[in-house]
């Protein structure tokens, strides 16, 4: 569904329900315990490493509630997608600017979920994480691997429970880091 229907049309249940998922995940990745020294970077690029993250744990999880959780998974990506449309917009870029740049992001967000959900079969994001930040020349601690592996093995348990329904409301914990 476009920016344009959301806003003059009726929103679906899904994107309804995208949107309460997606408004929860940005809240908590935004918490300062992710970032600075040895942790993610607090710059643009970390931060939507954090949120990534946490889309990739809610959409591996919805991936295993069949046709509807796919539909729930497609209007996730939906939302956020034109979430970051609307900060590009309030940045002052227009249609052009906003298509030229929204290509680019989109790309490296498949890329990371790929890579994320990867690691959480692997059972290891701490080490696909740290390995996009030496390419920056920087590095996470042993100690914050350690946490995000925790981290996110316990936010995939607290998912592993819910039923489609309490995932659509919202209804999940997401554990402290």
């Amino acid at each position: 569904m476009s920016l344009f229907s959301r806003l003059f049309g009726g929103k679906d249940n899904a994107l309804r329900d995208a949107e309460v998922i997606y408004s929860k995940l940005m809240v908590h990745a935004r918490q300062a315990s992710f970032y600075g020294k040895s942790r993610f970077p607090d710059n643009y690029d970390g931060r939507i490493d954090v949120l990534t993250l946490h889309i990739a744990i809610v959409l591996e999880r919805l991936r295993e509630h069949g046709e509807q959780g796919n539909r729930l998974a497609q209007a996730l990506f939906d939302y956020m997608k034109d979430d970051f449309e609307v900060a590009l917009r309030e940045q002052g870029l227009s249609d052009t600017g906003v298509s030229k740049r929204i290509k680019p992001m989109i790309q490296l967000f498949y890329k990371r979920v790929k890579d994320y959900t990867q690691s959480l079969i692997d059972q290891n994001v701490s080490e696909v994480a740290s390995a996009m930040y030496k390419e920056r020349d920087e590095e996470f601690s042993e100690s914050f691997k350690d946490q995000v592996n925790t981290y996110t093995k316990g936010f995939q348990n607290s998912l592993s429970s819910k039923t489609l329904g309490e995932i659509a409301q919202g209804r999940f914990d997401i554990p402290k880091i």
